[in-house]
């Protein structure tokens, strides 16, 4: 015997979500800020600004060596 169609007609359902149970779900491992790293990835960022950057880095420390050979001679 075959099934008509009809009788596999069921109604649409009226719940598609709840927030029941969410919060407590999300807590029991605790919410946990995303982790970030110490120096974040420049990929993306303004080429002019981070030519700059890099001859900015290079005139620091070029000031720190000058700097602890000063203290060295002192000392």
């Amino acid at each position: 015997m075959h099934a008509r169609a009809e009788e596999f007609v069921t109604m649409a359902k009226s719940k598609n979500a709840s927030q029941h149970n969410q919060s407590r779900k999300a807590h029991r491992n605790g919410i946990k800020k995303p982790k970030t790293n110490k120096y974040p990835n420049l990929r993306g960022v303004n080429p002019k600004f981070l030519r700059n950057q890099r001859y900015a880095k290079h005139g620091t420390e070029k000031a720190v060596r000058e700097a602890r050979q000063g203290k060295r001679e002192v000392a």
